[in-house]
């Protein structure tokens, strides 16, 4: 699916009818590019081209102003919803339209003859769908095209961050495909159920330390393919591994419709009987992966994201981490064990699934919540910066989660009247702790975090701090003792 560049002049000499996208530097986009689609129907009357490109105010985000492609300026970002124009009739059967493109994935599709209810795949660049997945109307088909990154024209850095999403030439690429697992149910009686898996570049069967997994859970009018498409999930991981900024990892996507019930509240371990039972099994036994939950994550978008709060509250500990994206926030907040694994909430700055930031500060007393918000509506714009956002900087990570709490015990200290000797004492065993966590030894930050509340004790016994202020620092330190102990 990555695109060539067609030369300036081919384009400004004729129309070029080659089927599908044909992303060129351009002059006079206020982008620096141009995205050319052409679609080929000789039975279609009319066709639309339609997609998620209508651009937001980053930069400036009291703008309440929608504004075209054409009208890209920096601080703008996609997240206005979608850009639904008539395609030009060249004849013979080619639809054409041109559309300033700025970086990063764009996602795209047809309504052929005005039916909006068929989301039609391009045929000359379509997603890979999986075999036992979504058709018909039932399915919403987004294609990608890769455009690159203006610096001068487009010069805005959250939007120079995108590039994660572009394929690399030069950089080593994992491989991924649709994998049959027996013990599922058959689709209609007698297709085979599929997943989708991701390995990453030079992937060992033999490695000595098994791989981590992330399970990706698709949306409505989605399965397994989306992730792995328009979700980009092989590019970004390719170029996380690339830069060196994530640990390489299995990737799977499945499809809700075969993960079986949802479960009831009231019984514990019961949600999606064929993921824990059937999925997870067939991956930890056909792939070099751990077993241990603390190397497992999942995430998953808008309907996906209710799935992951589900194993939330099912049975917290089945993942170490988890990503409820664009789903709100539903976790009930006297979930057991809700401080043990860590949790990243998201979603879009314009997205109508943004979870509550109350309901999620709320959760984050009891547990080690985070909470991010990115450029975007309810659509990929979102979705594939999350998933970026979460490989590289909070999926395995237990610093990033346990930061803010260390800042409120360093600020509890600095408020509580000790004198500058003994607050310093304190501040650092909070700052060697973190740094423990961030190296991977537990038990080096469990001893430490250990000091911290003796001495805390030792100077509430002696009057140099209230019972109060001793109370309080003691409650988030063993917060903090449990999460990290939980995972030895």
């Amino acid at each position: 699916m990555a695109l060539g560049t067609a030369p300036v002049a081919a384009q400004a000499a004729d129309v070029d009818l080659t089927p599908g996208p044909t992303v060129y530097a351009d002059p006079n986009s206020p982008t620096g590019y141009t995205g050319h689609f052409v679609y080929y129907n000789p039975n279609a009357t009319s066709v639309r081209f339609v997609a998620d490109i209508l651009l937001r105010n980053w930069a400036d985000q009291t703008d309440p102003t929608i504004y075209q492609p054409s009208q890209y300026k920096p601080g703008l970002m996609r997240g206005g919803g979608g850009y639904d124009v008539q395609m030009t009739d060249a004849g013979n059967g080619y639809w054409v339209a041109d559309v300033p493109l700025a970086a990063g994935v764009n996602q795209y599709w047809f309504y052929v003859d005005n039916n909006t209810s068929l989301w039609v795949a391009d045929p000359a660049n379509s997603p890979i769908f999986a075999p036992d997945g979504l058709t018909g109307t039932a399915r919403r088909a987004f294609n990608k095209v890769f455009v690159p990154y203006d610096a001068e024209k487009q010069d805005f850095a959250p939007l120079a961050a995108r590039q994660i999403e572009l394929p690399r030439e030069d950089s080593a690429k994992g491989t991924w495909s649709y994998v049959e697992v027996p013990g599922l149910p058959l689709l209609g009686g007698t297709t085979p159920r599929t997943i989708g898996v991701y390995l990453p570049p030079g992937y060992d069967p033999d490695r000595a330390e098994p791989y981590k997994t992330i399970y990706m859970q698709h949306g409505s009018g989605q399965d397994q393919s989306d992730w792995m498409n328009i979700g980009d999930v092989p590019v970004i991981m390719d170029n996380l591994l690339d830069d060196g900024t994530t640990e390489p990892a299995v990737v799977i996507t499945t499809n809700t419709n075969s993960l079986g019930p949802v479960g009831s509240q009231a019984v514990l371990g019961d949600a999606y009987p064929n993921l824990r039972n059937v999925v997870m099994p067939f991956v930890e036994a056909n792939y070099n992966v751990s077993t241990d939950p603390i190397d497992r994550a999942f995430a998953g978008l808008s309907a996906g994201a209710g799935v992951t709060q589900n194993l939330i509250r099912d049975d917290v500990d089945l993942f170490g981490w988890y990503g409820p994206w664009s789903g709100g926030a539903s976790v009930p907040v006297s979930t057991p064990d809700l401080a043990a694994p860590y949790i990243l909430y998201g979603g879009g700055r314009w997205d109508f699934g943004l979870p509550n930031a109350n309901t999620v500060a709320n959760l984050d007393n009891a547990g080690f919540v985070e909470n991010v918000v990115v450029a975007g509506a309810h659509d990929f714009n979102t979705w594939n910066q999350m998933f970026a956002i979460f490989a590289r900087d909070y999926v395995w990570h237990p610093e990033a989660f346990l930061q803010d709490e260390i800042d409120t015990l360093k600020g509890g200290v600095a408020d509580a009247g000790l004198n500058k000797g003994n607050t310093n004492a304190l501040t650092v065993k909070l700052t060697q702790a973190l740094s423990l966590v961030e190296k991977g030894d537990s038990e080096g930050a469990l001893e430490i975090l250990g000091g911290f509340v003796d001495q805390v004790a030792s100077f509430e016994s002696d009057g140099k701090i209230s019972a109060e202020d001793a109370a309080a620092l003691t409650a988030i330190a063993e917060k903090v003792l449990f999460n990290v102990g939980y995972w030895q």
